[in-house]
């Protein structure tokens, strides 16, 4: 949508930004050379951004503002006489005001606005409540969800974020791709970075293409980590990996760690997980997933241990385990039932040897029902089901534990944030905080969902991704919690709609939020 600026409006409260000068702000008309040109959504992917552009008779420090319940303001660090301005932050199906600040390096001020015309945000959108907001005790920036529209039986996704009042102030629409692509992360450069299976696509906060490049050998999926030297990590499949059952190779997916040098288009390091654990091992049916053979780990998050660069691995159906980077086996984290010979075949070491085992706070271990995970402690459960595997400063675990057939049983019980402390040496594990049992089926999400440690405020920001066991309509929920005293300053219901899906419970047949982070709407790196 492309929009010209004509006969600009002087912005009257713009004297706030003239601390220090000793004129009135004068017309923008005055120092721009022709009109600006405005493109709402330029590329195609960012309904909610624009850009500005125009040129000045001088170099000018530009600042511009969305008003509004809540104002983003953007300051541009480098004078210019050519100007290209992206704009984020606009409200959905209206005209949004635009101000617009222009100062020269002789200190004289221009001011102006501009209206930008947005559309309604996409009728399958879910409605975002937001329930509680104590911003003083809040870690600053919006709410990011990844939100995943059911397609009937492939996702569209979509990156959002929406301000205190659960208003969308901006998306990414990838539903291009017409699946499931992953990542929530921004790179260290400020851009966005999805990939979707062997496809990586870089690209900034208003869609626009940066670098685009295929795999080869490898797929991704799940978790995309940036690493040094332009290379990615990320849970991934190998091209014809398989297991034996029954005498017969059966392919397999979602049971590698990947590696990726994006400088040199190839695979420096792959961690294959057939070699060192049980791949015959299954505790969930097999309607948790697909066949049980192809999917019997299902890496679904992935961290580095910066005390030894030992790579963690989170297997939705197997536990967590770390490796070191020749992929020797370390620990495994996982209830102490059903573990065998590791291989493809099942020849290889004795995985039972490397379980953690259970301890409370003065060291003691668990009785045995424990340690099986067939019953629960007061003070200590195992993760099942888990995700979004995090290491802490302090080195504990911290991981969203989905509760999928806690104790084995078919009924839902509770998901839980939880952090762990592992001592390797002694071969054991203690549990040291939890957040989510307490509200039983209000945060129950047996698939997907998140949690993250803040850095400013040490909070807990917890997303429960597919809720649907509670009193409330399906949604997804996000909480925000003090550490370690568990008070809740933010949480959010977010109403799904199915409206494309069947109603069944069955893949990509409801919608669902994959994870939830706190991002700034504006990138760190243009702040500079």
């Amino acid at each position: 949508m492309k929009q010209t600026l004509k006969g600009l409006t002087i912005y009257t409260l713009c004297f706030l930004f003239l601390v220090g000068c000793n004129q009135d702000p004068r017309s923008i008309d005055e120092v721009l050379l022709g009109p600006i040109d405005a493109v709402v959504n330029p590329y195609g992917r960012v309904p909610l951004g624009a850009e500005l552009t125009f040129r000045t008779e001088e170099p000018c420090w530009v600042s511009i503002t969305v008003p509004g319940d809540i104002p983003v303001t953007r300051e541009f660090p480098r004078p210019a006489k050519n100007h290209s301005v992206p704009v984020l932050g606009l409200y959905p199906g209206q005209d949004n005001p635009v101000e617009i600040t222009l100062t020269t390096e002789s200190g004289t001020v221009y001011t102006g606005t501009t209206n930008l015309t947005t559309q309604p945000l996409p009728a399958t959108f879910p409605e975002v409540d937001v329930t509680v907001v104590n911003r003083e005790r809040m870690e600053s920036g919006f709410h990011l969800m990844d939100l995943l529209i059911a397609n009937d039986g492939k996702f569209l996704p979509y990156t959002v974020l929406f301000d205190d009042r659960g208003t969308v102030r901006w998306f990414m629409d990838m539903s291009e791709n017409g699946q499931i692509t992953y990542t929530t992360h921004r790179l260290s450069n400020g851009n966005w970075l999805y990939l979707n299976w062997i496809d990586i696509l870089e690209v900034d906060d208003l869609g626009k293409t940066i670098r685009q490049e295929q795999m080869w050998g490898n797929a991704g999926n799940h978790e995309v980590l940036e690493m040094p030297n332009d290379q990615l990590l990320m849970g991934g499949s190998k091209k014809d990996s398989y297991v034996i059952r029954d005498g017969q190779e059966v392919p397999t997916r979602f049971d590698h760690v990947v590696l990726w040098d994006r400088k040199n288009n190839r695979t420096v390091r792959d961690w294959d997980m057939r070699e060192v654990l049980d791949v015959d091992r299954s505790i969930f049916p097999g309607d948790y997933g697909m066949n049980p053979a192809t999917d019997w780990f299902h890496v679904n998050s992935i961290t580095v241990d910066p005390a030894d660069n030992g790579i963690l691995v989170s297997g939705r159906n197997q536990g967590v385990v770390k490796v070191n980077q020749d992929n020797q086996l370390q620990w495994i984290f996982a209830p102490l039932v059903a573990w065998d010979k590791a291989g493809l075949d099942g020849k290889g070491l004795t995985t039972s040897e490397y379980l953690l085992r259970a301890v409370d706070a003065n060291g003691n271990l668990y009785p045995p029902a424990v340690q099986q995970g067939v019953e629960s402690a007061e003070d200590f459960d195992w993760p099942m089901g888990q995700h979004a595997l995090n290491v802490l400063p302090n080195g504990n675990l911290l991981l969203f534990d989905n509760g999928l057939r806690r104790n084995y049983q078919p009924d839902p019980s509770y998901s839980r944030a939880v952090e762990y402390q592992i001592d390797a040496a002694r071969g054991t594990v203690t549990q040291v905080w939890e957040y989510g049992k307490q509200r039983g089926l209000e945060m129950y999400s047996p698939i997907t969902s998140d949690v993250d440690d803040l850095p400013v405020t040490g909070n807990r920001l917890i997303t429960s991704g597919n809720v649907r066991k509670g009193s409330l309509p399906p949604h997804a929920k996000m909480v925000e919690v003090t550490y370690p005293d568990n008070e809740v300053v933010f949480e959010a219901n977010i109403f799904f709609k199915d409206a494309l899906g069947s109603g069944e419970a069955d893949w990509a047949q409801f919608d669902l939020v994959f994870r939830g982070e706190r991002y700034d709407l504006i990138p760190p790196t243009a702040k500079k």
